[in-house]
């Protein structure tokens, strides 16, 4: 079952151990060079020393971690960097997160949201495509951005029935397998 979440402050740094236990091209897609260990342990202890301004919606499939997206705050502006990793691909999780990370900037009064998308990945320019995000050329590479629209009674509602989601399913009772012989 998917779920989400949102990291406390004092998670920040699985956000860490979760990329670093990830292949080097689901690493590359995402910052568009490759990355060590090392860079990104400088980069997380960066975003733990400014956890008002950074922001990470988890998917868990069962459990286990499935996807990410780094939510960085500026101002009125929120910018998202999603990956998810490769075994859990073409599965949806990318646009249930990103549709409730929306939602979640809405509500939370930002007008502008912004995507790197590196040339090269087609799955995260069709991500922003799906949720109006406009690309805007930049050498090679592209700035995708969506003006938000303001907070509503029904925004506000579907980050309540998404919280209740995640909470049901804590509570659910996992299906055993019978075998007959």
């Amino acid at each position: 079952m998917l779920t989400t979440t949102f990291l406390s402050k004092d998670q920040i740094l699985e956000y860490g151990t979760w990329l670093k236990a990830q292949d080097p091209q689901t690493l590359h897609n995402y910052f568009g060079c490759a990355i060590g260990p090392e860079s990104i342990d400088t980069l997380v202890q960066k975003f733990s020393k400014d956890p008002k301004r950074n922001h990470f919606l988890i998917a868990k499939i069962d459990g286990q971690w499935a996807g990410t997206i780094h939510i960085a705050t500026h101002s009125k502006e929120v910018e998202f960097g999603v990956i998810v990793a490769a075994q859990y691909r073409k599965q949806g999780i990318a646009n249930v997160m990103m549709d409730e990370a929306i939602t979640w900037a809405r509500n939370r009064f930002y007008t502008d949201l912004f995507m790197h998308c590196i040339s090269w990945n087609l799955p995260i320019k069709h991500l922003c495509k799906k949720h109006g995000l406009t690309p805007r050329n930049m050498m090679g590479d592209s700035e995708a951005n969506l003006q938000l629209q303001p907070p509503s009674p029904a925004s506000f509602l579907k980050e309540q029935a998404i919280a209740q989601r995640n909470w049901m399913a804590l509570f659910q009772v996992p299906r055993l397998s019978l075998k007959h012989n």
